[in-house]
């Protein structure tokens, strides 16, 4: 029962805020994490609902307590005549379709447009409508075209964004939020593999490609998939991983898998790179060779994998992890004079000077290229002076070295200082320790890679830009878990799981194509994605008498985004209906043509992608 005449302060108890329809219902944890002695796992804490969330008129949230709420709070419950019942209240109307629904007055075209052409011209619209079928492919291609425009991890608000952003396109209009939850489970991992088989054949990958791995948390208690392990984002929740293949050339994400959140990224590696191969991200017949480019994290096992396969390799190497690394690198930067640093060169903002060795990682022959960065040098040795100054006055002012657990203590002041115990009122006597201290700023500003190239050969400066535009899968994922969604998936159970990453991954193609397009633009304006979209959306047709006409004219804003999309709009044009249908034209290149009522597209539309 819940008390909607009373007010109490939103309790600080680590708890959620979860939303149903437009009400915030708030839960807290009132359980532990259990361990399974069986299995050795554990799950997440139970949570219970306290109350609903308002907003008062300080513009502050407040609960509005239900009975459990005094229960937990070891509170009598109010004597209040009035309670208010709990549970889900009745739907009072189903939604029409859209074709019954009454037509808006006035809708926005420009980001549904853009959309639309960009799908053309990969020929994602194509494949959808090839692996999943036409109206499943159609709403597959509203949900993402929904994800891409902002933040929409959950479904709020879908209908209407297609009644108003996607009335100008040929998507299916009856789709609500109601079906986006069955097109979630409809969407079987079959049908993925088909898809993902035919997108690397019409964007075949190039030189090189990317791998990496992030991870989205969950409160849900149904995910199977969905375990403890190392947290990217430093949340206590269960997790599920996705891997990503990202291509560098287009900066297209060739292939995703999602696994275990348990698993690490070594772990789990092989077999990721196994499935991208069979859809098409490997070596065969008439194809080029492809080189795996990746950080460090993955092991010997892995590198063996790679090359069993056929790929060629760019790894990132830790020093830390690998005592040969650290000990070649070591010996070539102590040997260093000047008249080798003359010989350095620039790569974006920061100066280098590199080598090559002959090394040998697990069973596969290759070339440590070892690479000094000259501009982070001298920070990294103006960093370890400071922390050897700081260590020094630490020593000088202890009166008495500690008893126990000495030799860490001692350690804690390596590579700086050397900590010997002796006889005296301290029990201690320290030194510089100079052979140490010059160890680790030869190892300040070391990148160490690990290369593996048979087919064709690049020198020490274009390996380094190969493996520093890595950044691009990094920005897909950045764009999947704070531009698709907002670190979590909403979703309760494994059948919607792989119909909601799925969806993700058609809205990332999108998102990161406008991203490239409009790339310089946006740098050159300072403005982000973001931006551009609710400057497309603001381009409105509105309802006249005669039919649908452009409501203002086009901003310079709006005009130099269409340009840089290869987007025009006439703007004396007039459109009887909104419904406009494509006819892909043969080679990369597409075009809207025609539509099924009234005015054709072509005379909106200027000029082709």
């Amino acid at each position: 029962m819940i008390y909607p005449g009373i007010r109490v302060p939103l309790p600080d108890m680590g708890g959620y805020i979860f939303k149903r329809g437009n009400v915030n219902y708030f839960y807290v944890y009132v359980g532990e994490r259990q361990s399974t002695e069986t299995e050795g796992k554990t799950t997440h804490p139970k949570s219970k609902c306290i109350g609903r969330v308002e907003i008062n008129s300080e513009n502050k949230q407040e609960l509005m307590p239900n009975t459990y709420y005094y229960e937990l709070m070891g509170l009598s419950q109010p004597d209040v005549a009035v309670m208010e019942g709990a549970g889900r209240k009745p739907w009072k109307e189903k939604p029409k379709p859209a074709e019954k629904r009454e037509i808006s007055a006035e809708i926005a075209v420009g980001y549904g447009l853009a959309v639309m052409l960009i799908s053309a011209e990969l020929q994602l619209t194509q494949i959808l409508k090839d692996t999943f079928g036409e109206t499943l492919g159609k709403r597959i291609l509203s949900l993402a075209a929904f994800m891409c425009e902002r933040a929409h991890s959950s479904l709020d608000g879908l209908d209407q964004f297609i009644g108003n952003h996607l009335a100008g396109t040929n998507l299916d209009m009856t789709f609500d939020r109601r079906a986006a939850g069955q097109v979630l489970v409809d969407i079987t991992p079959e049908q993925c593999g088909n898809f993902y088989t035919q997108w690397n054949k019409a964007h075949p990958a190039g030189r090189e490609i990317f791998y990496d791995v992030t991870s989205f948390s969950t409160y849900s208690g149904q995910i199977i998939s969905a375990h403890y392990g190392y947290n990217r984002d430093h949340d206590d929740l269960p997790q599920i991983n996705q891997g990503l293949f990202c291509d560098r050339d287009t900066g297209l994400p060739l292939f995703m898998c999602s696994y275990d959140g348990s698993l690490n990224d070594k772990a789990n590696f092989n077999y990721a790179l196994k499935r991208a191969r069979e859809h098409g991200i490997g070596i065969g017949k008439g194809k080029k060779r492809v080189s795996i480019v990746t950080d460090g994290g993955f092991s010997r096992e892995n590198v063996d994998w790679s090359h069993f396969l056929g790929y060629d390799i760019i790894i990132g190497v830790s020093c830390d992890c690998l005592k040969a690394v650290k000990e070649a690198y070591t010996e070539w930067t102590l040997a260093l004079k000047e008249s080798d640093r003359a010989g350095s060169w620039m790569l974006g903002d920061n100066c280098y000077i590199a080598t090559t060795i002959p090394f040998k990682l697990g069973n596969v022959d290759g070339e440590l290229m070892m690479y000094r960065d000259l501009t982070l040098e001298v920070d990294k040795r103006k960093q370890l002076s400071r922390i050897r100054e700081k260590k020094k006055s630490e020593l000088e002012n202890i009166e008495k070295a500690p008893k126990e657990n000495f030799s860490q203590w001692a350690k804690s002041f390596s590579p700086y200082y050397k900590i010997i115990r002796c006889a005296g009122r301290k029990g201690f006597s320290y030194e510089e320790d100079s052979e140490a201290f010059a160890q680790a700023c030869a190892l300040c500003g070391k990148i160490t890679l690990f290369v593996k190239r048979n087919y064709h050969k690049l020198n020490e400066q274009e390996i380094l830009r190969v493996y520093r535009s890595k950044e691009s899968v990094e920005d897909c994922f950045d764009t999947t878990k704070n531009g698709l969604s907002d670190k979590r998936l909403h979703v309760h159970g494994d059948r919607q799981i792989n119909g909601k990453l799925f969806v993700m991954f058609v809205s990332l193609i999108l998102r990161r194509t406008f991203h490239r397009r409009i790339a310089d633009y946006l740098k050159e304006k300072g403005m982000t994605d973001e931006t551009a979209i609710r400057e497309l959306e603001q381009i409105k047709f509105y309802k006249g008498k005669d039919g649908w006409s452009l409501k203002d004219a086009i901003s310079k804003t709006q005009r130099e985004i269409l340009t840089a999309l290869n987007l025009k709009l006439r703007e004396d044009a007039e459109v009887h209906e909104s419904l406009f249908r494509q006819r892909v034209r043969k080679g990369r290149k597409s075009k809207l043509t025609e539509a099924k009522v009234g005015t054709p597209v072509e005379e909106v539309l200027e000029g082709t992608l």
